[in-house]
């Protein structure tokens, strides 16, 4: 038996070796078992067992899967037979099996080195321990086999491996070696199709396939999420399918009934081109005895799947290099032209710094147009063929030409080019050639002549106004001339060319004037270049011009400013004196504090020199000013608007001294900033002393009238006490009537000393008051419980505010709690029954202020008008003196104020504001 095996083995075709090799087991084991038999190889992928032979030729078409049945597969991989129905098709366990049934096959494993490799199948349960030991030798020859088998199919891995080498070296299109390598797999794997899948972002796109049609396809563009072939690059890796279950999630690109598939990815250093698949594999081809695709197959594919990356990669990179190799190619002769245009543009650059040199060391403006109009037609220069220079005139709106360089016309043209240039070659340095040859250059030549009595308007004209009001350059060509004949007519009856440069020269605000240059005689286009150098020239020439333009004017001005300097010095001086000469003493201040101006008067009133107070600091003065001018002084920075400080008191030697001081802010009106501060100290003590002196006669004036009214006021009580007196000595016996007159006659008399006190408070002089330390609270809440009785007499409401219960200043207490009496008594004397009356006390700054408002009858203006005038009064048993003693009190001897706010329909108030600090 092993001669035969081994026959078999090394001499027959590899497509018949397995077949014949089971063959020969069948045979012998009939042989020795006396038994029909069937012999199985086991197919580990679909994990069935396929009939190889049959001692009975009706059972060789018989398959056992073994898929699906866990209990039966785990018996059976244990060693133990199991038992199949043929008809029923159905697998059993060996103890469930029944002996007598005909159709039962009773399988046994076959095992090399324990992995299953194929089963024998017997009709009868019978020699179950002789069946064992015979099938078990047959392992070792199964697998012999198997492995010859092996070794065939890598000897022909082989040879496909190197097939595909010839078929990729050769090929340098991608698309050909891809559609090469996809028939090369469809030959070497017998598959049915294959597909070359290309990755586009995040799609698959079919990008060729052989071995099916065109109307088999259902899907060219597959999403890698629901795919295998999309799987493959998701999970960047390559995979065999093997049973149509295999493929019930996924969307399957054609219609084909699809049983086993490969996929393998083309990848080359890290970068996914796409996935190459096989579909199907083709029976009848080479040894084996299933269908399905094989890890063999798979390494094939994978194999040619990275060489196919491979040359991808070669071919792309290739392209690439040759697609670079190309770029390099033309961008050297890019360079090497750009090279000879930045040579071209340095020289016209190098002309341009030239010409513009040449023009700016001249200072006649006329020269200095020869010299540009040169620079423009000359061939050291920027080579255009001629130049016509017009000159603006903006109240008219027109363009007027002044000169026009070039040939008249063609004939001599180039002997007279050849002539200038040997003429520019003389001379060493090219600004001396413009410079000397243009003040050769004739105003009167034949083209200039031409243009005599010659205008063009800009105001209006569609291309001339875009030069000149928006200074653009503008490039007309023979297409334009065409489309706008209407708006060009002008200047083409000028020049005669269809195509030209108009540009402006442009100083730092308008246009000076227009050039128009071209190339009428050697017909060369204007280029790119040609309008690049021309916007920097007409830049250049413009601000040249505005700056000869400048210069003479310049000159003009210098001598209008040297005249304008002597007057200014004249006023300098007249000021100066003006200053100096003041009766009024003048300081200046800047913003830091330092004194700028200390005039003579100033000097004078002081005592210090001049010299010694420039650059020194107002903070010095504080001793002989006081803080009041230091304060203003800050004041006039903040409110921007002069102050005033009257009868203000300095000491000077001793010797106090009263000033009118006027503190008025520096202005520096271009800017719109205070610089600083002009004090004007005027002295006005003698004035101020007249004034004293009239007061005091106005004082004995009104002690005149007041006695006058005095006399009259204590007549009448004198002669109600006479005549009660007279009354008394009659009724002497009538005691109530005594005690009634007696009575008149004690209010007449207080009435009468009421009188005599006030006279004397207000006629008396100011007398040193006794400050101290007052709470004006506590004051207020005193007098009104003095008048507590009133107030409730007549149910008056009384609203008081003040944010704090202890509000201090500085004063006398007894002339203060005067002051409240009289404004407290006149509001409760005002107001009517169920009348009302609100107090307030609060802090601004530097103040207290007292306010009272009764709900009373509003004032008439004439008593407005005569409210602290003394004597004046509206009440009939009143001296008038109460609001006259009230003002003196606050203003003259407090510094404060006393004034009515207001009286209307809403209420009339009082006000006194007092000093917190008084001395």
């Amino acid at each position: 038996m092993i001669n035969n095996f081994l026959d078999i083995i090394t001499s027959e075709d590899p497509n018949k070796i397995l077949e014949l090799s089971f063959q020969e087991i069948s045979k012998q084991l009939q042989k020795s078992l006396s038994q029909h038999n069937v012999v199985f190889i086991y197919e580990s992928a679909r994990e069935v067992l396929k009939c190889m032979a049959s001692s009975l030729e009706e059972y060789r078409q018989v398959r056992v899967y073994l898929r699906g049945n866990e209990e039966i597969k785990k018996s059976f991989f244990s060693g133990k037979k199991i038992c199949y129905d043929i008809q029923k098709n159905l697998i059993r366990l060996d103890q469930s099996c029944d002996n007598v049934d005909n159709n039962l096959l009773y399988i046994y494993p076959i095992f090399f080195s324990n992995q299953l490799i194929a089963a024998a199948g017997f009709f009868e349960n019978n020699n179950e321990d002789k069946i064992v030991k015979e099938i078990d030798s047959y392992g070792i020859l199964i697998h012999l086999s198997l492995e010859t088998l092996k070794i065939k199919e890598l000897e022909n891995k082989v040879s496909i491996m190197e097939k595909l080498t010839e078929i990729i070296e050769k090929i340098d299109r991608e698309e050909i070696i891809i559609n090469e390598v996809l028939c090369f797999l469809k030959d070497s794997l017998h598959a049915e199709c294959v597909a070359f899948w290309n990755l586009s972002q995040d799609e698959l796109l079919l990008q060729n396939f052989v071995g099916i049609n065109e109307d088999q396809v259902l899907h060219k563009t597959l999403s890698i999420n629901n795919s295998i072939e999309g799987r493959v690059v998701f999970e960047k890796n390559s995979f065999i399918f093997v049973g149509r279950e295999s493929f019930e999630n996924y969307v399957i690109p054609f219609n084909i009934d699809l049983k086993s598939s490969m996929y393998a990815k083309i990848e080359q250093n890290s970068e996914i081109y796409g996935v190459i698949a096989t579909y199907n594999r083709v029976e009848g081809y080479d040894f084996r005895t299933y269908k399905n695709f094989d890890e063999t197959d798979f390494s094939i594919l994978k194999d040619s799947a990275k060489r196919l990356a491979f040359s991808i990669h070669r071919i792309k990179l290739y392209n690439k290099l040759q697609s670079e190799v190309d770029k390099l190619r033309k961008l050297k002769e890019s360079h090497e032209k750009l090279i000879e245009e930045q040579k071209e543009y340095l020289n016209r650059m190098n002309s341009l710094d030239k010409i513009s040199q040449a023009v700016r060391s001249v200072y006649d403006k006329n020269i200095a147009i020869k010299i540009m109009l040169l620079g423009l037609t000359s061939g050291r220069g920027l080579k255009f063929n001629r130049a016509l220079y017009l000159e603006k005139d903006k109240i008219r709106g027109f363009l007027v030409p002044k000169l026009w360089i070039g040939p008249d016309d063609e004939e001599d043209t180039n002997e007279i080019w050849k002539q200038a240039n040997i003429t520019s070659l003389k001379y060493g340095s090219m600004v001396q050639y413009l410079k000397e040859e243009a003040l050769k250059l004739p105003t009167n030549n034949k083209l200039t002549t031409k243009l005599e009595s010659k205008v063009l308007a800009y105001k209006g004209h569609p291309i001339l106004e875009r030069v000149v009001e928006k200074k653009q350059i503008i490039h007309v060509v023979p297409q334009m001339l065409q489309i706008k004949w209407e708006d060009l007519e002008d200047i083409y009856d000028i020049l005669k060319n269809e195509e030209f440069l108009i540009f402006p020269l442009t100083g730092m605000m308008e246009t000076k004037s227009v050039i128009i240059v071209d190339n009428k005689i050697n017909k060369n286009p204007i280029t790119p270049m040609d309008i690049e150098i021309v916007k920097l020239f007409k830049d250049n020439m413009g601000l040249a011009l505005e700056m000869i333009e400048n210069y003479q004017e310049l000159r003009q001005k210098t001598k209008r400013l040297e005249e304008q300097k002597d007057l200014m010095d004249y006023y300098r001086r007249f000021k100066d004196n003006i200053l100096q000469n003041l009766a009024l003493a003048v300081v200046v201040i800047d913003k830091s504090g330092k004194i700028n101006e200390w005039n003579k008067k100033a000097e004078s009133l002081f005592s210090i020199p001049r010299e010694n107070m420039i650059g020194s600091s107002i903070n010095e003065l504080v001793n002989i000013f006081g803080n009041d001018i230091i304060n203003i002084i800050e004041k006039v920075y903040e409110t921007k608007n002069y102050l005033k400080l009257k009868n203000y008191k300095i000491e000077i030697s001793d010797d106090e001294r009263i000033f009118d001081i006027q503190c008025s802010p520096l202005r520096n009106e271009e800017v719109g900033v205070i610089e600083g501060v002009i004090i004007v100290l005027d002295e006005i003590t003698e004035l101020y002393n007249l004034q004293k002196e009239m007061q005091k006669r106005e004082k004995l004036a009104s002690m005149g009238e007041m006695t006058a009214k005095i006399a009259h006021e204590i007549r009448n009580p004198i002669t109600v006490i006479g005549g009660f007196l007279n009354r008394i000595n009659k009724k002497l016996e009538d005691n109530e009537d005594i005690k009634k007159y007696t009575k008149i006659i004690s209010e007449e008399l207080s009435r009468l000393e009421n009188i005599v006190n006030e006279i004397l408070e207000y006629s008396r002089g100011t007398k040193a008051t006794q400050i101290e330390q007052v709470n004006l609270v506590e004051s207020i809440r005193e007098v009104l419980m003095m008048y507590e009785d009133f107030i409730k007499q007549k149910d008056i409401m009384l609203n008081t505010e003040w944010l704090e219960e202890k509000i201090f200043i500085n004063a006398d207490k007894d002339k203060i709690k005067q002051v409240l009496i009289n404004l407290i008594k006149n509001a409760i004397e005002a107001v009517n029954q169920n009348g009302k009356i609100d107090l307030k006390v609060k802090v601004e700054g530097e103040n207290v202020i007292f306010e009272i408002t009764n709900d009373g009858t509003p004032l008439s203006d004439k008593v407005k008008e005569n409210l602290f005038s003394p004597f004046f009064t509206t009440k009939s048993k009143g001296t008038g003196l109460g609001l006259a003693i009230c003002k003196k009190i606050i203003e003259e001897e407090h510094k404060g104020k006393i004034y009515l706010v207001k009286s209307d329909e809403s209420g009339t108030t009082f006000r006194f504001e007092i000093p917190i600090k008084n001395y």
